[in-house]
């Protein structure tokens, strides 16, 4: 039997904090595609998520993938996971496994590593420093990482993050009621059906880390989370059928409209051909006259 996975399996994180990262970066969501456990030739080694721009010269309009590339490997560890020198090899050994197996004519210049921490890794940003690296704090909670030679790094520690990023700060078990209370907020002005979607999967998991919270009584007295905004989705859902309905009706019209211009170029067409034809006809019987003409002139000249 299989067994279920706990709340404490990294796997757990996966589909929402791809759906975190979705959502951090909705606007350019046309822009890119969003990898989970990305694979490298042969199991087990897999990359958590990647992150992949389909245009490289395509600008990140959030501040958290202002030093995106072309692959961009991201690490995120959970709220009770550390983050030292060995996660940070393992990553650059992605990196490079990822250079090997993907692509000919590919280098670390069109590859970037990203570190998601809610703690800041105090000891390894110390390390980096003495190997070399220079670190740079490009908005509170984002460190960009840079050393000639090897891939753009950076560190985001969840816990200073600005409020704009409101998804992937709150995948924590250090959230408080007003911090649910605002996510709902967000939740229900989303009209996205894949945002909304995505959400849902960070809301579940935040609720799942926050579960023994004194404040989770009253979040789990409201009932369970579609029930509590029933209406608010089938509101939504009539709008999008009646958008769908409406694109259907426009699709008709302009069918029909497609196939009077149809028929009416094929009515001009065909009095195009009748008045080729008559044309033809003058001409022959014009020949045809002259002809006559011509006989008779000969015969009166006899």
């Amino acid at each position: 039997m299989k067994k279920r996975q706990s709340d404490k399996s990294p796997k757990q994180y996966h589909p929402p904090v791809c759906a975190s990262l979705e959502l951090e970066f909705r606007e350019n969501k046309n822009d890119i595609v969003c990898e989970i456990e990305h694979q490298l030739n042969t199991k087990p080694n897999s990359i958590d998520f990647l992150v992949v721009k389909k245009n490289a010269n395509v600008v990140m309009k959030s501040g958290l993938g202002a030093i995106f590339k072309r692959y961009n490997i991201i690490e995120y560890k959970s709220p009770r996971d550390s983050l030292g020198e060995k996660v940070y090899f393992r990553t650059m050994g992605y990196a490079n496994l990822l250079i090997a197996y993907e692509k000919d004519n590919f280098d670390m210049n069109e590859v970037t590593a990203t570190f998601v921490r809610r703690a800041k890794p105090v000891k390894l940003m110390k390390q980096l420093r003495e190997w070399g690296f220079d670190t740079e704090e490009y908005e509170p909670g984002i460190y960009h990482v840079k050393k000639m030679g090897h891939a753009d790094m950076q560190i985001i520690v969840t816990r200073f993050l600005g409020k704009q990023y409101k998804w992937i700060s709150r995948l924590t078990d250090q959230v408080e009621l007003e911090d649910v209370k605002e996510m709902i907020g967000y939740m229900k002005s989303l009209e996205d059906q894949r945002e909304i979607q995505n959400a849902e999967s960070v809301f579940d998991l935040m609720t799942r880390l926050n579960k023994n919270k004194d404040w989770m009584k009253e979040v789990n007295a409201m009932g369970e989370f579609r029930d509590l905004f029933k209406e608010d989705f089938e509101k939504r859902d009539k709008k999008i059928a009646e958008q769908s309905e409406l694109i259907h009706d426009l699709n008709k019209q302009l069918q029909n409209q497609e196939e009077q211009l149809q028929n009416q170029e094929e009515q001009l067409q065909n009095q195009d051909k009748q008045l080729k034809d008559e044309k033809a006809k003058n001409t022959k019987l014009q020949d045809e006259i002259n002809q006559l003409k011509q006989q008779l002139k000969e015969q009166m000249n006899k």
